[in-house]
């Protein structure tokens, strides 16, 4: 809410430029420019939040070792990551085809040439004609058809890398990928999914999504990445409960020790709150980012038809655009605090009473 005064200051230049004259070359070259930077950040904080999600799960496993070995147990010492390497390569693929459209609509757009970044995109245009729905978390709300038949529909960018070659005007490039840039956002927002369910009819079937119809109108079943995380995060925070209560019923401990463990309950916790917008925020951005496509679309329209765009088609850009800088943002925020929460040595001997409390329990060396 804070940038809405901003987006509208932007959004009226670019309107009171667009109404003196048709779109010119100059505005389009920038507004392709900024969509291309917007997917380039939110493609990198994607693959960023899977990468965090291993970091918490990492420090789960850390913490619920630890406190199973002071308690005696024998607990699981083989670390098992969330996301295997052919799930990771697949999603990196798939951010990669992004990625790489927006930066050949950026060259078409400024007239450089689309040879280099072609080659360099022919291996992520292979790998994702591999693809299939089982690399993805999406039969959470969508049946194993629908899954199939979205991740199919994805793999058209190895079309729409060769075009520029063929044809160097923008609009056929950007008409065709329409449809390529929806599916992979929605692919990516059902990827992402849901703490809890947004439809009555999870508890039942699949929310019947209709994937033609505007992003906004998507209702998921709990699942996902935000799922995942919202587990790991549970988890960790269960152990922190579990040694307060084993503090509270007699368990060695002191007030230093729960402190401790108080401090990082809450941590986590708020840490857990934090990642969860930002994933929420990152489904938002997805939705901005197919219509910030979509403006450019129009904007080439009116420039071969000389007419000047609305307020509300020429702000699109700038939405996507404030919303994957607010993303940068906050992932850097969660970033730091994980990275200090982590780095926090905590040991069993913080944990354990002060020498007058085991000379009362009787715990001494003496015996």
């Amino acid at each position: 809410m804070r940038q809405l005064p901003h987006i509208i200051l932007l959004a009226f230049f670019l309107t009171a430029a667009a109404s003196c004259t048709a779109v010119d070359d100059t505005l389009l070259s920038e507004e392709v420019d900024d969509f291309a930077r917007g997917v380039v950040t939110v493609t990198a904080l994607i693959a960023e939040e899977f990468e965090i999600a291993e970091e918490i799960n990492n420090l789960g496993f850390t913490d619920n070792l630890q406190f199973q070995l002071e308690l005696g147990g024998s607990p699981e010492t083989d670390l098992k990551p969330l996301f295997g390497a052919t799930d990771i390569a697949a999603r990196q693929n798939l951010l990669s085809a992004l990625r790489g459209y927006a930066e050949m609509l950026a060259a078409v757009a400024s007239g450089e040439s689309v040879s280099a970044l072609y080659a360099g995109l022919a291996g992520t245009a292979n790998d994702l004609k591999s693809l299939n729905s089982g690399s993805f978390n999406l039969s959470h709300s969508l049946s194993f058809l629908e899954s199939n038949r979205l991740v199919s529909d994805v793999s058209f960018f190895d079309e729409l890398f060769i075009l520029p070659e063929r044809d160097k005007r923008l609009l056929p490039i950007v008409e065709k990928g329409a449809d390529t840039v929806k599916k992979t956002a929605i692919l990516l927002y059902f990827d992402i999914g849901a703490k809890e369910d947004q439809s009555s009819k999870c508890s039942f079937t699949y929310p019947g999504n209709d994937l033609t119809a505007a992003m906004s109108t998507l209702r998921l079943c709990k699942g996902g990445l935000r799922s995942i995380v919202s587990n790991a995060i549970a988890f960790d925070t269960g152990i922190w409960k579990d040694r307060l209560a084993y503090m509270k019923g007699g368990g060695l401990g002191n007030s230093g020790g729960r402190a401790v463990a108080i401090n990082r309950l809450v941590r986590l916790q708020k840490l857990g709150q934090s990642l969860d917008r930002l994933l929420a925020d990152t489904q938002s951005a997805l939705a901005a980012m197919v219509a910030a496509h979509e403006s450019i679309g129009n904007t080439l329209g009116a420039t071969q038809k000389s007419f000047s765009l609305s307020l509300s088609e020429t702000s699109k850009n700038l939405i996507f655009t404030e919303k994957v800088r607010t993303l940068a943002s906050t992932a850097a925020d969660i970033k730091t605090a994980l990275a200090d929460i982590t780095a926090t040595s905590i040991t069993a001997q913080d944990f354990q009473g002060t020498p007058q409390q085991n000379l009362l329990s009787g715990d001494s060396d003496d015996k």
